[in-house]
């Protein structure tokens, strides 16, 4: 795989610490993915030769991009089941509403990564580099996002 910019705006993103809502168990996916988005920035960051140590400024700014793009959601966000609220509603149009809000949601997402993007930029100019799972699995980092295949989240 084949890493840009873009990729390493997002790996800040996902990466940036959000209170927890309660202890996840280690072997959790939850924290398993927290752990995978960690070092996914830390060896993006290091092949990029990327820091905001030295922008305070911008470090400020990115934290809160960062946490509004962590906490934004929608009203079905991790909804697992709605069946029975989606009958309840249905022909109401409010579906269709909460469907909008979802695609709104979506494009606020890609945003907030366009506004990374703009900020990381701000702090060193993007020189069109690529970085390569290769790269990344010879200092020591996996690349391959964790998955449940039994959906247990926690």
């Amino acid at each position: 795989m084949e890493y840009t910019r873009r990729d390493l705006a997002l790996a800040y993103l996902k990466a940036h610490d959000m209170p927890e809502s309660g202890p996840t168990p280690p072997e959790s996916l939850a924290a398993r993915l927290k752990t995978y988005h960690k070092e996914l920035l830390r060896g993006l960051r290091h092949l990029f030769g990327f820091s905001l140590e030295g922008e305070p400024a911008l470090r400020f700014f990115f934290h809160s991009v960062a946490h509004s793009y962590r906490s934004n959601t929608h009203p079905l966000s991790g909804m697992l089941e709605g069946g029975l609220l989606y009958k309840r509603v249905e022909g109401t149009g409010t579906l269709e509403v909460c469907e909008e809000l979802a695609r709104l949601h979506r494009q606020s997402q890609e945003r907030h990564v366009d506004l990374v993007e703009m900020i990381l930029a701000l702090a060193k100019p993007d020189n069109g580099e690529i970085v390569t799972s290769e790269q990344l699995e010879a200092i020591g980092v996996d690349d391959e996002e964790p998955t449940d295949p039994d959906f247990e989240w926690y």
